[in-house]
């Protein structure tokens, strides 16, 4: 797949390790468990309301 878009985000030492570790017991590439990671996200909010907040969001782990 040709890649034409990048995305760069910024993971804590112990997000990184965390990423790392599975990618390696799962045999795939980081940037392939992002992509999933996105592409996962992207069909769930599809089907959302799309006035109500993301549930990631507002529950979630990361910074708005």
């Amino acid at each position: 797949m040709a890649s034409k878009n990048r995305v760069t985000v910024n993971l804590s030492d112990d997000e990184a390790a965390q990423l790392a570790e599975l990618a390696d017991r799962e045999r795939v590439s980081k940037a392939w468990l992002g992509r999933r990671a996105i592409c996962d996200l992207l069909d769930r909010t599809r089907t959302q309301d799309q006035d109500k907040p993301l549930s990631i969001i507002s529950g979630g782990r990361g910074k708005r």
